[in-house]
């Protein structure tokens, strides 16, 4: 008889878990809050070829449309003119592409939507869940890949809570047909970067929605990092208009039209045009507070914790989706070297994946440091943090 995994949460890492157990012949059930398709969520994604070698482990077929070639990355002045050239080549997918051919992998009663965890309980053979809607589901190991505010993880750790970075950032994507032919026909192979006082703003290309790798189906993305305080700019940002705060994020439909348009009317003085024209031809913008979380420990007896769930690293190191891929991956790895053992197979897949996490989550905060530190009073600024720019890296932004 196989055992069965019950996987919480069904975006990329709850579906890279799910396919890989799977495929060393677990019987899984991926179990996602949301009703319905996920693929209008996130943007695009820096990728490592970890990320590649996954998606064909679970025997997904790739060809040039899942990503696009990046050359170089470009630093830009405030009137578009090149300053700085770093030549990397490097590849730019979608969220919503790996999304695709992931849920695609997975039967369809392999996965349940519209399943909100409300607790769990395990004993040394077996562990369950109990959902919203008072249904059980019972299973050998349950996986909590529910993303950064895990309900799994907030019942395993009480009181662990992820960061602020001192910085949110403001995303979305448009098509290479939304923006001047001019820029598209000069950018569409590099990534680029401009740098406004404390903030730090870039462009990267993208995948197409439709897997045409052509001109007119191509997509640019902007993100543009800016110091906000918590206490007090969080709340604001994340207000709609009838007055009602939603917390620590949004829903992009419910931004305030005066906040894009002050956003728009920003991005015209403060940044190169480049950039500039991508925020002016958005419709939809995303607001991101930037937070991270490192858990002390990724496993309690059979409950275990993966991607954004066990440890999220700020933006800037580009390899959040390929981390929860090489987490999925280890955990395969160590159960199917176990053999019975499962408890030896979690206990490394603890080891070997914490490890990992803390060295990326310290990586993400000193590429931070010079946006962190613009809550500081300029007098208690280090030479470093007043002048240093950041440095120039792969974003992911998924």
């Amino acid at each position: 008889m196989s055992r069965r995994a019950l996987i919480i949460g069904g975006s990329l890492g709850g579906l890279f878990a799910g396919n890989l157990l799977r495929s060393t012949g677990w019987d899984v059930i991926v179990f996602e809050r949301a009703h319905g398709d996920l693929s209008g969520r996130g943007a695009g994604l820096g990728s490592r070829e970890g990320l590649f070698s996954a998606l064909r482990r679970i025997g997904i077929v790739l060809d040039d449309s899942i990503g696009i070639p990046v050359h170089s990355r470009i630093a830009l002045d405030a009137d578009g003119t090149a300053i700085c050239e770093v030549p990397v080549r490097t590849v730019a997918t979608a969220w919503d592409r790996i999304y695709r051919v992931l849920k695609q992998a997975l039967p369809a009663e392999c996965y349940s939507g519209g399943m909100q965890l409300v607790s769990f309980q395990q004993d040394d053979d077996k562990v369950s869940a109990v959902f919203a809607d008072g249904s059980r589901a019972e299973g050998d190991l349950l996986v909590g890949a529910d993303g950064m505010r895990s309900t799994v993880r907030h019942q395993l750790l009480p009181g662990l809570e992820p960061s602020y970075a001192g910085y949110v950032a403001w995303r979305g994507a448009v098509t290479e047909d939304d923006v001047p032919a001019a820029f598209c026909e000069c950018a569409r192979d590099h990534m680029y970067f401009c740098f406004p006082e404390g903030e730090l703003a870039l462009s990267v290309p993208m995948a197409g929605t439709n897997g045409d790798a052509g001109t007119s189906r191509r997509r640019r993305q902007f993100s543009w990092f800016r110091p906000v305080d918590f206490a007090a700019g969080v709340p604001k940002l994340c207000t709609d208009a009838s007055g009602l705060c939603h917390g620590v994020s949004i829903p992009p439909p419910l931004i305030r039209r005066e906040l894009i348009d002050e956003l728009k009317a920003q991005a015209k003085t403060m940044l190169a045009p480049q950039i500039a024209s991508l925020i002016a031809a958005v419709e939809q913008p995303i607001l991101q507070p930037i937070f991270d979380l490192e858990s002390p420990l990724l496993v309690v007896g059979r409950i275990v914790l993966l991607g954004d769930a066990a440890f999220v690293a700020r933006p800037h190191v580009g390899t959040g989706v390929t981390k929860a891929a090489l987490d999925a991956q280890c955990l395969t790895d160590a159960i199917r070297l176990a053999g019975d053992d499962l408890d030896a197979a979690l206990e490394r897949y603890d080891r070997e994946r914490r490890g990992f996490g803390e060295r990326l989550v310290a990586r993400g905060r000193q590429l931070g440091a010079y946006l962190t530190a613009q809550h500081k009073p300029r007098e208690q600024r280090s030479g470093r943090e007043l002048y240093r720019r950041p440095e120039i890296v792969m974003p992911e932004f998924g």
